[in-house]
C-alpha cells in the first residue's frame, strides 16, 4: 500500500505496520523522494462492515453424516488449496 507523502505529495511506501488493537493497524511510511525521505504513520481502520458473510446451519443428517463443510481459508496457501506443504515440488 502507498501514501502520498504529507510534505512533498510524492508516493510514500509501506515499512512496516503493528496491530494496535484487533481493528486498528498503525503503517510507518517513508517517501521514495530522496530529497524528501520524510518518515511518517498512519492509522488504519475499521469504519463499518457493508455485508456480513452468511453462516450455514447444518442439519440433523449432516452432523450424524459427518459431511457438515468445513470452514476454509483463501490464499496461496490456505485450506482451499490441494497443496498442503508450501515448499513441495508440483
Amino acid at each position: 500500500m502507498a501514501l502520498k507523502c504529507p510534505e512533498c505529495g510524492q508516493v510514500a511506501h509501506t515499512r512496516t505496520s503493528a496491530y494496535e488493537a484487533p481493528s486498528v493497524k498503525r503503517t510507518w511510511y517513508q517517501c521514495r523522494n530522496l530529497d524528501c525521505s520524510c518518515t511518517f504513520t498512519a492509522l488504519e481502520s475499521v469504519e463499518r462492515i457493508i455485508m456480513k458473510p452468511g453462516r450455514p446451519v447444518a442439519t440433523e443428517a449432516e452432523v450424524k453424516s459427518g459431511t457438515v463443510r468445513q470452514p476454509q481459508t483463501l490464499g496461496r496457501y490456505g485450506s482451499a488449496c490441494s497443496r498442503r506443504d508450501r515448499h513441495a515440488q508440483p
